[in-house]
């Protein structure tokens, strides 16, 4: 069974979202005057406050350099926005944490968070909502059997 047409479809789909998401984001955030990857490194972190983070896992997920994630993160903690905890389970990295949830740029981010999302589903029922998050679930849980050689 072939889907070359709706496989490449979803790589564009999903490219664009990411791009769009980015572009939004810098936009949105200008007055704050953070390098587009501080502001990925920010927005990371704010999307996932959850959980613990390291350095390595927004550079692999985010798809920028260790080295670009690194001179961010270093940008953000001389800003006071966000600070490292020790990783107990691995002592050559450290967890990243937001440092003050109701600092304004955090508050921004998340505004802008929702508005971007809020626009990105508009016209979807929760109906076909409930199915994206299903079948995108599945996705994300088979990438974890792909094997790169």
């Amino acid at each position: 069974m072939s889907f070359h047409k709706e496989e490449a479809n979803i790589f564009y789909i999903y490219f664009q979202i990411i791009k769009k998401y980015k572009k939004y984001m810098e936009k949105s955030l200008q007055e704050f005057e953070l390098t587009p990857a501080e502001i990925d490194v920010l927005t990371f972190l704010i999307n996932n406050m959850d959980k613990d983070i390291t350095a390595s896992e927004i550079s692999m997920n985010r798809g920028i350099s260790k080295g670009l994630v690194s001179r961010a993160v270093n940008l953000l903690k001389d800003k006071k926005l966000i600070e490292t905890k020790e990783n107990l389970k691995d002592g050559r990295s450290v967890y990243l944490k937001i440092t003050n949830e109701e600092d304004s740029i955090v508050k921004k981010v998340k505004e802008i968070n929702e508005r971007f999302k809020t626009q990105l589903i508009k016209d979807m029922d929760i109906k076909d909502f409930d199915l994206f998050l299903k079948v995108n679930n599945k996705m994300l849980n088979n990438i974890k059997d792909i094997e790169i050689e």
